[in-house]
């Protein structure tokens, strides 16, 4: 629950540096997508404003090989 995303607002939550909050860096969701990606996994984010907002990440039950170096 919560004030949720803006529709026209969504499409830029995972650019670095993008924020509403006056305190806020912005690079959180954007670290946040990297790292799950990184692991073979997704994030997606359903957002309805002044109802709130859910992000689902979803990661590879079995390991991913890690390529060799």
């Amino acid at each position: 629950n919560g004030r949720g995303i803006p529709p026209e607002l969504l499409s830029q939550v995972f650019y670095p540096y993008f924020t509403t909050r006056e305190s806020g860096t912005g690079i959180g969701l954007a670290i946040s997508q990297k790292i799950i990606m990184e692991h073979k996994g997704s994030i997606e984010i359903e957002s309805e404003e002044g109802q709130g907002t859910r992000i689902r990440i979803r990661l590879p039950v079995s390991p991913v090989e890690a390529p060799a170096s």
